[in-house]
């Protein structure tokens, strides 16, 4: 039935003025505080199966899911009525949920109740009577119920529905016309710069089409081509013209972040009146990071709703907001930053956020992806690193020392009683993990370290089933600690291995595999994800077109097949500048591990002379933190033989906090800057936070060595990838080990010659680069020149006198 009303508002067409009865009831009417205790769900076809039986025994007369629907202040709502017995007049709505139904009446009820007058005045408005408003709370697995009633009076109800969809449609106007006011300042939008780099302009004509014609295109640009703005100045020209409704970019590092908030602060100040958020994690932005988001212990989670309007207000007003913006104003409205975020976040230009709120299906946002903003763009910079990123978001951990110390810490548990019915839960865990020790290893355990692959354990999941059904909310009354951190993990191992057997039903039997881990007389059981592509492509084509950004995106084949996508899907590469670069790979150093005490002085000696030759600013990669350790070490020893030199020389920390880590990206930066020529040689580790998504400040970086293809060692988890790939006819070992490796290999190279003009040194140490499995990693325009060691120093006085 429909029931349609007043004309929309003049500002209607700017926007999708569709919206469901839970989410306007939910906008509108939603107060109090976050607790996420009472907002965790049980799964759909739970609901369904016990709202079904709940309602069996009703009438011929008593409708179920009852579409409701019509349009008022130019609001078109929709939704579907649990119950309607139209011969009583009775409007029911239902709620299944495991934890106790009067908390969480006592919580959300008024949201719930909002939604059932939502829907009984939507029925008065089409004609029925509605005279009774009941509110069912059921328990999936146990009998019994909490029903709360009221009477039902059709003009209240109708004045109700009226109220709701007007202040929405207040709300919409004020939006409309910012975006109104969006659109005509990003149609005169100019590209932000005096002139394009080369090949920027035609990229950026390129992503335009891509999100015009919502493609899901590839971007090969080599680090400095001006890859950051060839995508935001497109993407907001799309905006401008109607093409796309939002923006949302994902990162995997703050660095990247920090880009995306300078580009888009520069297309501010050309001119572009635009709403942008970045979304920081939640364990970085919490003000409480100790405590957890219950409104009993939290003052930034108490009162949130009632606050959380005007902080929206005042954030989305600032224009581009980055973290300190959000902290400012959560503080000054006294809200949680991340939630604060995340709500701006829904109603912005564009999003800034990490790829786990796209891929990851335990922390996905939805409200990136919004009704009023359906058609949003999507901006993967960094993408090199999608595919290992999304296999990690899939896979799960499960160690029996975990389960071990949560029935320690549930046992003890006195001042959260309820945490001990978790425990004949967690005990039927531990015993499905020591049997499933038994089966794998047996009399092996404690003398043999060791992983092997194995079926589902069936056993095991059926033990967690047990305990996430009847002991959960025992374990999260315990507030954190080692209960909750199991608890956790035994729900996202569930989640993972409800995703293994939708892939292995659909065919797709090498995406996921089950491994068993015996190490220091524990066992850990492991779910891998060894293709993740099917998922990014699904996840991908949710948006309205996509490009995937990198610098290290050869060969491309090999990436979009990682990704899910074949290989005449829509890439585009850019060519590189060779002309400022030297180029070296020393063939007479290993890097093997067996050979690294053996070549270390050489090494050394190497690191010396190159920077002996041209004293400036050096980073020298490693693939792991104690061959960086090591080589800094001996590069001091050798450094004490000579007077010629007064070198500043730091080694990345394995733990360092942000503000050590901008201490560190600015002291490379701060000497030149002074007029000091001395040599600065900082030692970093591959794929971490200098070498990779990082801009150093201009000249910073004189040279790079990579020491190393940084090839992981041999593992379980990693042959798993490899057969998954080689089962679609692609080179296992390459895309196993090689390419991770290699990506790591060239986004550190790629911190020098990042602008026209610059110069500077690459050096890549092992004579493995030489080898075409490795080399087909190269950048296009890389040709490497073979040289000894000992000739570095001459070859490297050659290019800087060149």
């Amino acid at each position: 039935m429909n029931a349609t009303t007043r004309p929309a508002n003049s500002l209607a067409g700017l926007l999708n003025r569709a919206i469901g009865v839970r989410d306007l009831a939910t906008f509108v009417h939603r107060c109090g505080d976050i607790h996420h205790r009472y907002e965790k769900a049980t799964l759909a076809e739970e609901g369904i199966a016990r709202q079904k039986e709940w309602q069996k025994h009703r009438g011929d007369g008593y409708r179920r899911e009852f579409l409701v629907s019509g349009e008022w202040h130019g609001i078109e709502v929709a939704g579907r009525v649990d119950g309607w017995d139209a011969a009583a007049g009775v409007v029911e709505e239902i709620k299944t949920t495991r934890v106790d139904a009067r908390a969480l009446h006592e919580h959300q009820g008024h949201l719930n109740l909002a939604q059932l007058k939502l829907y009984g005045g939507m029925l008065a408005l089409a004609g029925e009577t509605p005279k009774l408003l009941r509110l069912i709370y059921l328990h999936p697995d146990e009998p019994g119920e909490l029903v709360l009633e009221e009477p039902a009076d059709a003009d209240e109800l109708t004045a109700f529905v009226e109220r709701t969809c007007a202040a929405y449609a207040d709300w919409l106007a004020q939006v409309a016309m910012r975006v109104a006011r969006r659109d005509r300042s990003l149609k005169a939008l100019r590209f932000p710069y005096s002139e394009f780099r080369s090949h920027q302009h035609g990229l950026a004509r390129r992503i335009y089409r891509a999100w015009r014609d919502e493609e899901h295109l590839l971007v090969d640009a080599p680090t400095g081509s001006g890859k950051t703005m060839a995508a935001a100045f497109p993407a907001f020209k799309a905006l401008g013209e109607g093409k796309v409704d939002r923006l949302v970019v994902l990162t995997s590092r703050t660095t990247g972040q920090g880009a995306f908030e300078r580009a888009f602060g520069d297309l501010a100040d050309a001119g572009a009146r635009v709403s942008t958020v970045t979304v920081t994690a939640k364990a970085r932005i919490c003000f409480n990071p100790e405590l957890p988001c219950d409104p009993d212990l939290c003052q930034f989670a108490r009162g949130y709703f009632d606050r959380m309007p005007a902080a929206r207000d005042d954030l989305l007003a600032r224009g581009v907001v980055d973290r300190a913006a959000v902290e400012e104003v959560a503080r000054a409205h006294r809200v949680c930053p991340f939630e604060l975020s995340v709500d701006a976040a829904a109603w912005s230009d564009a999003i800034v956020g990490d790829c786990n709120y796209v891929f990851d299906p335990v922390v996905r946002l939805a409200r990136l992806q919004t009704p009023t903003f359906p058609r949003a763009a999507l901006l993967v910079d960094e993408a090199h690193r999608l595919g290992e990123r999304v296999r990690d978001m899939l896979g799960a951990t499960l160690s029996r020392r975990a389960v071990k110390d949560a029935l320690k810490e549930c046992s003890g548990s006195h001042e959260h009683v309820g945490a001990a019915g978790a425990l004949p839960g967690l005990r039927s865990v531990d015993r499905a993990l020591a049997s499933l020790a038994r089966q794998v290893f047996g009399a092996a355990q404690g003398r043999v370290e060791g992983e092997r692959e194995i079926e589902p354990p069936a056993a095991l999941l059926r033990a967690i089933d047990r305990l996430l059904h009847d002991g959960s909310p025992g374990v999260e009354l315990t507030h954190g600690g080692a209960a909750q951190d199991a608890w956790f993990d035994l729900a996202r191992l569930r989640l993972a291995s409800e995703w293994a057997a939708r892939a292995r039903e659909a065919g797709d039997e090498n995406d996921f595999a089950w491994v068993a881990r015996w190490q220091g007389r524990n066992l850990e059981v492991e779910l891998v994800c060894a293709a993740p592509g099917t998922h990014i492509r699904t996840r991908l084509g949710d948006f309205h077109g996509s490009v995937r950004m990198s610098g290290s995106f050869r060969p491309q084949a090999t990436y979009q097949e990682v990704q899910g996508f074949g290989a005449d899907a829509p890439a585009v590469a850019v060519p590189g500048r060779a002309d400022g670069l030297g180029l070296f790979a020393v063939v007479d150093i290993s890097t093997y591990y067996r050979d690294r005490d053996r070549t270390l002085p050489r090494l050394a000696r190497l690191i010396r002379d190159v920077t002996l030759a041209h004293p400036g600013g050096y980073l020298v990669a490693f693939p792991s933190f104690s061959y960086a350790e090591q080589a800094h070490a001996a590069f001091a020893a050798c450094l004490s033989q000579i007077d010629e030199m007064d070198p500043a020389t730091r080694c990345q920390q394995r733990t360092m906090d942000l503000e050590e880590r901008a201490a560190f990206i600015d002291w490379l930066g701060r000497i030149k800057a002074a007029g000091d020529d001395r040599v600065r040689v900082a030692f970093v580790v591959m794929g971490g936070l200098f070498a990779e998504s990082v801009d150093y400040p201009p000249e910073a970086l004189d040279g790079v060595i990579v020491v190393g293809p940084g090839l992981a060692p041999k593992s379980l988890g990693r042959d798993l990838v490899a057969r998954a790939a080689a089962a679609r006819g692609f080179d296992g070992h390459a895309v196993g080990y090689r390419q991770e490796a290699m990506t790591r290999v060239v986004q550190a190279a790629g911190r020098v010659v990042r602008g026209p003009g610059d110069r500077g040194l690459v050096l890549l140490v092992d004579p493995r680069f030489t080898q075409s499995g490795f080399a087909e990693f190269f950048p296009g325009h890389w040709q490497p020149q073979r040289i000894r060691a000992r000739d570095a120093i001459t070859h490297a006085r050659s290019f800087w006198a060149s």
